[in-house]
């Protein structure tokens, strides 16, 4: 009677580890996040071209964009005019109006939706680390209860879901934060281009 029981003995040696599987999670969140990189890169496409189109488009209706005979082409990167009766000052720059208002388009919008999503962010992180701690306070071990394993592996699959979507969130969010660079980039590029530094 003694050897049969020796043949039932189960290897519950897995709750040992309160280190979740993240292997399948690099491998599932790997494929999304290649779809998101090719949507940011082209939205970012999308925005360059949307800003050469701005460029190119008269400073008001019913103007013409083509140069007296007698006079120099123009160029995008054709220093500011002398002209200051009508500069505004667009942060450290001196600007003609025209000038400055087209830097304003170009400045990004959203600063205060990626503080608090950026918030929201680090608030779940801390919620994850502090289940992570309950399950490393756990104990739980192949001598416990099955109502106490099945808690302990319900605990380890939520805290692996949560993480995937947390570690999926953020680069979303980090894609964000690239194109909010991006054009707060290319708004201080034109203002370079565009108009003089200082007062």
């Amino acid at each position: 009677m003694q050897n049969d029981k020796e043949h039932l003995n189960v290897d519950l040696g897995f709750l040992d580890e309160a280190k979740p599987r993240e292997t399948e999670t690099l491998v599932k969140s790997g494929y999304k996040t290649n779809w998101r990189n090719i949507a940011i890169i082209g939205g970012l496409i999308v925005v360059a071209v949307i800003w050469a189109i701005a460029d190119n488009t008269p400073s008001a209706p019913g103007t013409s964009t083509a140069a007296p005979a007698n006079s120099a082409p123009a160029s995008s990167d054709q220093a500011p005019a002398d002209d200051s009766s009508g500069a505004v000052r667009n942060g450290q720059f001196t600007c003609s109006r025209y000038d400055s208002d087209q830097a304003d388009r170009l400045s990004p919008a959203g600063e205060s939706d990626l503080t608090i999503e950026k918030e929201a962010l680090e608030g779940r992180r801390s919620t994850l680390d502090n289940l992570k701690s309950q399950m490393n306070l756990s104990s739980v071990d192949q001598n416990s209860d099955q109502t106490a394993i099945d808690s302990y592996n319900a605990m380890v699959e939520q805290y692996n879901t949560q993480l995937d979507a947390l570690k999926s969130d953020e680069a979303a969010y980090q894609g964000k934060v690239d194109q909010f660079n991006a054009q707060v980039q290319a708004h201080n590029d034109y203002l370079t281009a565009h108009c003089r530094s200082g007062g």
